[in-house]
């Protein structure tokens, strides 16, 4: 090797990448878990923002709103029903991300029949109430409460229960 060169060897290229592709082993799966855990998390924002405008909506055009969680398909429906209606209009429908499983689903009373768990929202604000657990592919769950009395919506993660 000629003195004054500048510039690195193959055999110090090789380490720094070695090196470089270990640390990337042992970030990666702590990466992947916060990951699961951010879109866990998001699903279940996401169906407390659903069920705040379903409330809301129910208020302000005074008619019952219904939200259905299908768990076999993991979708969420929303259906209204005004005054002079018999049957629910079917409104919108939101698929959950795959990693995500709606496991335990709790609801209060219903009004209507309904062969899937369904949250209902009333003229005056307030719902039937109960519980949904949402969790990801890690295992970290959450939990989108509905108040019975005053339809308020609230997520939960296990540590806050």
């Amino acid at each position: 090797m000629r003195t004054g060169s500048k510039g690195f060897t193959l055999l110090e290229l090789v380490i720094v990448l070695i090196i470089i592709s270990l640390l990337a082993l042992l970030i990666t799966p702590n990466l992947t878990k916060t990951l699961s855990h951010m879109e866990a998390k998001g699903a279940a924002k996401r169906i407390a923002a659903i069920l705040r405008y379903c409330r809301s909506d129910a208020i302000n055009k005074r008619r019952v709103n219904l939200v259905s969680f299908d768990t076999a398909s993991n979708l969420v429906s929303v259906y209204s029903i005004d005054e002079d209606e018999a049957e629910p209009k079917a409104q919108r429908f939101y698929p959950l991300p795959g990693g995500v499983k709606m496991e335990k689903i709790e609801v209060g009373k219903t009004l209507f029949d309904s062969s899937v768990p369904t949250f209902e929202f009333y003229r005056n604000g307030g719902s039937n109430g109960g519980t949904a657990s949402i969790q990801g592919e890690r295992g970290q769950a959450y939990s989108v409460r509905v108040e019975m009395l005053t339809g308020g919506v609230k997520v939960e993660t296990p540590e806050e229960k």
